[in-house]
């Protein structure tokens, strides 16, 4: 029902508002100030007038209401500029498969990219393979941790925070739990040259990372995105490693608290050759 008055109220003001300009631009002035700002958009800031980029303003404060459009959009469009033809990108805490179903999209173009997704909840697991039926990605229905064995999980109210017991997720419920499969990432066959690792694990990033140590060493490892982390030392042992930090929602250069892109500098430092042949080509 809701969703009909919606489309319902789209049509009427699609038909006698957005169809009449000059209707259109009394109601806008009417309402709306002729007055510049800066808004975040898909991680990019944009100088708008209120008034006369009345769509940007409308998306920038639906954006404000979803955590998919305010961060995930920007961190998206970040990784997609990062992929290369021969890419491995690498989906741990896959949930619903957002970011592999995207990623996908690019094997039309880019027919040597890999994709691997994990996702330990058997739930959202159904869902993920749902997603991404009839696309070429290899999916695990396993945790990745430090070690194999076996994994307490605590449920939540929904599957963004399903996660390790114990992690210090405040929005688990403790007496819900389920036992599920782990791997670590260096005991699994992940081929490709050049990978990409997304990690979304609600506090286990540590873990994560530790059971990767042999591939991050191995200098195969192209950039490394943490949805979020616990361990304040993760961003040092990365710099360790050879890796430079950036915002993962703007590619600005610096230590972010939530959204950590790392990027390997033999790649940045790849980047800046090619284009310096360019400009002298």
């Amino acid at each position: 029902m809701k969703l009909r008055t919606r489309s319902l109220i789209t049509y009427l003001l699609d038909r006698f508002v957005n169809q009449h300009p000059r209707v259109r631009k009394l109601l806008l002035k009417t309402f709306f100030p002729d007055r510049d700002i800066d808004i975040d958009l898909y991680g990019a800031r944009l100088r708008i007038n209120e008034r006369k980029d009345i769509g940007y303003l409308n998306a920038y404060k639906r954006a404000q209401l979803s955590v998919v459009f305010r961060h995930e959009a920007g961190v998206l469009t970040t990784l997609a500029l990062l992929l290369e033809p021969t890419d491995t990108f690498v989906d741990i805490g896959a949930n619903v498969g957002l970011y592999s179903s995207v990623v996908a999209r690019l094997e039309h173009v880019f027919p040597k990219l890999k994709i691997y997704a994990f996702e330990p909840n058997p739930d959202t697991l159904k869902r993920l393979r749902e997603t991404l039926e009839g696309k070429d990605v290899s999916i695990f229905g396993c945790a990745l941790s430090d070690r194999s064995g076996e994994l307490e999980f605590c449920e939540s109210a929904e599957s963004s925070t399903f996660g390790v017991k114990d992690s210090g997720n405040p929005y688990q419920i403790t007496g819900n739990t389920l036992r599920v499969n782990s791997a670590s990432l260096d005991s699994l066959l992940i081929e490709g040259d050049s990978i990409i690792l997304k990690i979304d694990v609600e506090n286990h990033e540590a873990e994560v990372l530790a059971g990767a140590r042999r591939l991050l060493n191995s200098g195969r490892v192209k950039a490394v995105y943490l949805d979020g982390y616990m361990d304040k030392a993760i961003p040092a042992m990365l710099r360790t490693l050879g890796f430079e930090l950036f915002d993962g929602h703007t590619l600005d250069r610096g230590e972010s608290n939530f959204s950590l892109l790392a990027i390997h500098s033999k790649h940045l430092e790849r980047r800046a050759c090619l284009r310096r042949l360019s400009a002298v080509g």
